[in-house]
């Protein structure tokens, strides 16, 4: 009943509902890979018969890794599908093209896409009659361009060969430009703590090594999950606001730094601390 606004895959972390539901699934899954481990003297993935099916067998073992790769090419195409169309699994497929709401209140009207229905016309055609009143008096704004704000420097200018973005489509812009600084922020944030983790340790966290390595030990798996559960946390906490720049939380420490300089330092920076992480990340899985 708390996520019934939260839609699709993806998109089920945009909103703080889909953020703890995400959060709360991950810490019981840091708590099974801690209780249930694997074992030199059993098969990988073997963690017994708790049910008591007495079906473990070649056989269903290799239907088991059958239907596992199946199920992961088809969640990658759902994935890709819905990035692309915005559309979740079931939508995807033609079914519950109607919000959950608006079906409840048609009687006996398809789920199927290509919906229409007259109350749904009327609240279009008002939109569009107050949607061009605002347009006449808004004739003289110029259309919203992604190649004239914050980010666009030298020598690339506005780089987006995929075109993710497009002239007009601001609220997309914003969002894409949120994520590039939270993930320039963990980044840099990420670049100090794969350097100083070699130097300072925790002292229950004296074995653990590396960045990705940590996770193959339960006290780096135990300390990756309160790093997750702080951040989702903090994502319900300082959420995105249309009356402020993407990335905008304040100046809780005052140091009156917020201008378009020091903005574009911190893309600069981010950007290069997402690419100096990757680096890091290859080289270790390369080196040990």
């Amino acid at each position: 009943p708390w996520a019934e606004k939260v839609h699709g895959t993806f998109g089920a972390m945009n909103s703080g509902e889909g953020v703890f539901g995400f959060v709360g699934l991950f810490v019981a899954s840091g708590f099974l890979e801690l209780a249930w481990r694997e074992s030199d003297d059993r098969e990988p993935g073997n963690f017994g018969d708790p049910l008591g099916f007495n079906q473990y067998n070649p056989d269903m073992r290799l239907k088991e890794i059958s239907n596992g790769r199946m199920a992961m090419i088809s969640m990658l195409a759902i994935f890709v599908a819905e990035v692309a169309s915005g559309k979740d699994a079931m939508e995807q497929f033609g079914l519950s093209a109607l919000p959950r709401v608006v079906a409840s209140r048609g009687a006996g009207a398809s789920a199927f896409a290509g919906r229409t229905m007259s109350s749904q016309g009327a609240r279009t055609k008002v939109a569009a009659a107050v949607a061009t009143a605002d347009e006449v008096g808004e004739a003289a704004k110029p259309p919203f361009s992604p190649a004239q704000q914050i980010g666009a420097i030298a020598p690339l200018g506005f780089f987006d060969p995929l075109g993710f973005t497009s002239v007009g489509d601001e609220r997309g812009f914003r969002k894409l430009q949120a994520a590039e600084l939270k993930h320039g922020r963990v980044a840099m944030m990420a670049s100090i703590g794969a350097v100083g983790q070699h130097f300072v340790k925790f002292p229950w966290a004296e074995k653990v090594h590396g960045t990705f390595g940590a996770m193959n030990s339960g006290e780096g798996v135990f300390g990756f999950v309160g790093l997750f559960v702080a951040c989702g946390f903090l994502e319900l906490a300082w959420r995105e606001s249309d009356d402020r720049e993407p990335g905008n939380f304040g100046d809780p420490l005052g140091f009156n730094q917020y201008n378009a300089d020091m903005r574009l330092k911190e893309i600069s920076n981010g950007r290069m601390a997402m690419i100096s992480m990757l680096a890091i990340f290859v080289a270790e899985v390369a080196s040990g």
